[in-house]
């Protein structure tokens, strides 16, 4: 499975060359795009998360479950995908080649993808674009939530590991693992990577909502 991602992510950086070789592009602006396909993310924070106007950041660090009739209505809301996030993000970007000149990339759309405890739980696009630089970056979000799929079956099972988790009133941070697939901004148009990039988690999950 690794080795796939990587060959994919590959082909990809193939792909953006390509673009940008016919684009005539600077070398600084080829350098950038290719920096920023091979960078690390790590998700250093969430704050202020909302979910269907829900305030999920106080239930989870007062270890406060969702009373039954909220998580009727939010499960009814995730199976008929009319669920809807908002939250802010703290995303770190760690380049692997560092240089003195200011380096950004502009991303059109990001999808991205939950897992719980391994299994593909929530998933949804953020349509608004994203501008990345280097270091840490505070994106304000909003996104549908839908049901993961598998092929053209919706996935309950991470679903209920969720669900599970969250009513064990517990710190479930552990269990979660956080996928995202950007469409990148380039002169010749937008292309998107061919796989999900694993954001890792801060060293210090207690930090986390901070």
């Amino acid at each position: 499975m690794y080795d796939n991602a990587l060959k994919m992510n590959k082909v990809w950086n193939i792909a953006l060359s390509l673009a940008l070789l016919l684009a005539g592009l600077s070398c600084k602006q080829a350098q950038d795009i290719k920096a920023f396909t091979e960078a690390r993310y790590s998700l250093q924070s969430v704050k202020e998360i909302k979910l269907n106007g829900i305030d999920v950041e106080e239930r989870i660090q007062q270890r406060r479950g969702f009373t039954h009739e909220e998580g009727d209505s939010l499960l009814a809301s995730v199976t008929s995908n009319s669920l809807e996030l908002s939250a802010t993000l703290a995303l770190h970007v760690a380049l692997e080649e560092q240089s003195e000149e200011k380096r950004n990339l502009t991303i059109t759309r990001l999808k991205w993808l939950l897992e719980v405890e391994g299994e593909d739980a929530l998933t949804g696009t953020i349509e608004e674009t994203l501008v990345l630089h280097e270091g840490l970056n505070r994106l304000s979000i909003a996104t549908p939530v839908g049901l993961a799929t598998d092929g053209n079956v919706p996935n309950y099972t991470g679903l209920s590991r969720l669900i599970t988790l969250l009513g064990q009133r517990v710190d479930i941070r552990q269990h979660l693992t956080l996928k995202i697939k950007p469409t990148v901004k380039t002169p010749v148009g937008n292309i998107e990577s061919p796989a999900f990039i694993t954001v890792s988690k801060p060293s210090s999950l207690v930090a986390f909502f901070r």
